[in-house]
């Protein structure tokens, strides 16, 4: 089984991280309720920085599909991402499927 990853980059807005972090720790909640290992990490080095990274990890395909479908029924979830898109926050996301070598 194949972990497969959905990661998101997101920059905040000058003066707006405590509000940002407030935020993010409700959707870390949300997220690993409907089945997500989540972790959060700050860019250091790269073309985005400052920018925060948002790493949801799920079991594998079937997994990641139960996933967002209770993440798309939670009306919680839903106001939380709305007003994160009102900002104008993201910047990318991405689907990574985990792979052996």
């Amino acid at each position: 089984m194949s972990a497969v990853t959905q990661t998101t980059l997101l920059r905040v807005a000058p003066g707006q991280m405590g509000a940002f972090l407030k935020r993010s720790s409700k959707m870390k909640k949300i997220r690993e309720r409907a089945g997500a290992k989540v972790r959060y990490y700050r860019t250091v080095t790269g073309a985005n920085v400052p920018a925060i990274v948002v790493v949801a990890e799920t079991g594998g395909w079937k997994a990641f599909g139960e996933y967002m479908a209770k993440l798309e029924a939670d009306p919680e979830w839903q106001k939380l991402r709305a007003e994160v898109r009102a900002e104008g926050a993201g910047i990318e996301i991405r689907l990574s499927e985990e792979i052996e070598v």
